[in-house]
């Protein structure tokens, strides 16, 4: 069998094209529309769904909860600026092709794609798999990763649940600015909210935004309660 991996990807007009994985490199797969899509019916053990990005005109499909949870990593992952499902098809010649689960780009202009282990866990497929995607990353330029699942359940469930306010609309200068004031010691975050003296409500959403980003932090290795849960500014004490 030929070391050389075949990729099949969308042109902008829609058409299946076949090329060398190597003549991709530096392409923008993430703006393709995906070579494949999970087919629904009725009895289907996994799911299809779509992972709106946030601040993006975009959606990424899902075709299992793993895929999902990957979704909601990638777009945690302050490397990651945005990416594609199922853009690409790999496979050597005369072999099945496999399709990752998502093409993604990195604010450094690199590229990774990133797969979800089966659930059945490992096998003679799955090692082949992965030795078809190693060979294309080594031709594309590409990083592979194997999503694993989230390690820590709690930083998990954090995710999940502040995935809510991950949407750029939330973002506010001058509410962010007090905000770093309110907590240049640490405090719950109703607790903080209250005292900025602003409406509640949308200052509620705007923090628990900068919570997802960042730029306030908890600690996530415990259940995130707004209430109780404390929230400090890098920045530190004022």
């Amino acid at each position: 069998m030929s070391d050389r991996v075949w990729a099949q990807v969308r042109s902008r007009a829609g058409r299946l094209l076949e090329r060398p994985v190597g003549a991709l490199r530096g392409e923008r797969l993430e703006d393709l529309e995906p070579v494949w899509q999970p087919q629904r019916y009725q009895g289907r053990r996994a799911i299809a769904t779509w992972w709106r990005l946030a601040g993006q005109a975009r959606h990424a499909g899902c075709a299992t909860l793993g895929a999902l949870e990957a979704a909601l990593a990638l777009e945690a992952d302050p490397e990651v600026v945005t990416f594609a499902a199922w853009p690409v098809r790999l496979g050597w010649p005369d072999a099945e092709g496999y399709v990752p689960d998502f093409f993604a780009r990195l604010g450094d202009g690199q590229a990774r794609l990133v797969v979800c282990r089966p659930g059945e866990g490992a096998s003679d497929r799955w090692a082949a798999t992965l030795r078809l995607l190693g060979a294309a990353g080594q031709q594309a330029g590409w990083q592979v990763r194997v999503h694993e699942g989230l390690a820590d359940a709690v930083a998990a469930r954090n995710l999940q649940r502040l995935s809510r306010w991950r949407h750029t609309r939330l973002a506010d200068v001058d509410t962010a600015q007090v905000l770093h004031r309110m907590f240049a010691r640490p405090r719950p975050l109703t607790a903080g909210v209250r005292a900025s003296g602003l409406p509640e409500l949308p200052t509620v959403a705007r923090a628990l935004h900068l919570v997802w980003t960042r730029e306030l932090l908890i600690d996530w290795t415990r259940p995130f309660v707004p209430a109780r849960s404390l929230v400090w500014s890098p920045a530190g004490v004022c």
